[in-house]
């Protein structure tokens, strides 16, 4: 069998660790959108009229899937 360069080696490896901090980083931004719309669902007309929103922005932003911006 083949044995890598230490150099291959050493890129490999950084790229490994790249792409499981980007999946990390993701699965953050989708829970945070998961909190945040579940958030926006329970709030009243009142508190949507003060944050310049209505019932229909609600709506459509609470039902997104949170892979979704």
């Amino acid at each position: 069998m083949d044995r890598l360069s230490p150099g291959i080696a050493l890129a490999r490896f950084v790229i490994h660790r790249r792409g499981l901090r980007h999946l990390c980083e993701l699965l953050v931004r989708w829970r945070s959108r998961v909190q945040s719309r579940r958030q926006l669902q329970q709030l009243d007309s009142r508190a949507l009229a003060d944050l310049g929103l209505n019932l229909a922005d609600q709506y459509r932003e609470g039902g997104k899937p949170f892979w979704r911006e």
